[in-house]
């Protein structure tokens, strides 16, 4: 069992990499909208509403943006490093990320895919990408 403090490290390291990204990034992925990357992201399970709900509510500390309406939610990631529209459909969760270029793309996979397995542990989901 991990102490409060740690969790603490834990969860603020989850979108540290992403701000690495962002303090390099010259550009907002609204102005470079075609260059922008894309990829969709789905995870089979019936608790879609649950896990997508918790990936917005997680991400409201450190995102720029992050809002859940059932059954969709949106999280803007700080500095124009991208979004992912998360919509809960009844067998599944899809995860469709913009970003501003392969590596902010790949890190946003890395936090979002890491905080599904983290969240959904005792049902051992993954999130399966596909280039968009």
């Amino acid at each position: 069992m991990h102490s409060s403090s740690s969790h603490s490290d834990l969860i603020r390291n989850h979108f540290r990499g992403v701000a690495a990204l962002l303090l390099r990034r010259r550009r907002p992925v609204a102005s470079a909208r075609d260059e922008a990357v894309r990829s969709v992201g789905r995870v089979r399970t019936p608790k879609s509403v649950r896990y997508g709900k918790q990936l917005c509510s997680h991400a409201t500390w450190r995102a720029a943006r992050a809002e859940w309406t059932e059954p969709e939610g949106l999280i803007v990631f700080p500095g124009g490093a991208g979004t992912c529209r998360i919509t809960a459909e009844p067998e599944c969760l899809v995860l469709t990320v913009e970003a501003a270029d392969p590596a902010a793309l790949a890190e946003i996979q890395r936090v979002l895919g890491g905080n599904v397995e983290r969240f959904a542990a005792r049902d051992g989901l993954t999130v399966d990408w596909t280039a968009d």
